[in-house]
């Protein structure tokens, strides 16, 4: 699969009787989405998106159990919320999809599986679905295990405090 056939719709029922299977290597710039959540890359440096997609009927002879795995792995870089700095991320991804006829249908069943759910659309990209799962593989509050928040610095002993100078203004007035 070429990168630019990201950008088209899956064909899904079509892709899942050829038993479909994709593996192939994507710039983290043209995963807009994702690059956005994340730290500039260094200079001729290149970040790349190491996915796998495979579709496959369960019950053939239905075509209603079509399911997609995608497998997906990218190391990016994020700021620290705690120190601030930046950190090194590892986002990995392994889902299971089974599609199903509609989005009512999708909400019905959610609740009583353990796959994801999704209903067919125009709209459902190969790029679209890899950056989505990307970007809920991404911390809410990326932080490192352990690091030294700039509240800790700002209270170590050899700093002056940020107010001393004012507490000698208030001294000298009569």
């Amino acid at each position: 699969m070429k990168t630019s056939d990201m950008l088209l719709p899956l064909e899904l029922q079509l892709w899942a009787q050829a038993e479909g299977l994709a593996a192939q290597s994507t710039p983290l710039a043209q995963l807009t989405r994702v690059a956005q959540a994340c730290l500039p890359t260094p200079a001729g440096q290149e970040v790349v998106c190491e996915w796998r997609l495979q579709s496959h009927l369960r019950h053939p002879d239905t075509l209603k159990q079509l399911w997609l795995h995608l497998q997906a792995r990218l190391s990016v870089a994020q700021t620290c919320q705690r120190c601030l700095s930046p950190m090194p991320l590892l986002l990995e991804v392994d889902r299971h999809f089974r599609f199903v006829a509609d989005e009512a249908t999708a909400l019905a069943e959610d609740d009583d599986c353990e796959e994801d759910l999704l209903s067919p659309s125009p709209d459902l990209t190969l790029q679209s679905l890899l950056e989505d799962e990307l970007l809920l593989a991404m911390p809410l509050i990326p932080r490192h295990d352990r690091c030294d928040s700039p509240i800790e610095r700002a209270q170590e002993p050899d700093l002056p405090h940020p107010f001393a100078a004012l507490a000698g203004l208030k001294l000298s007035q009569p």
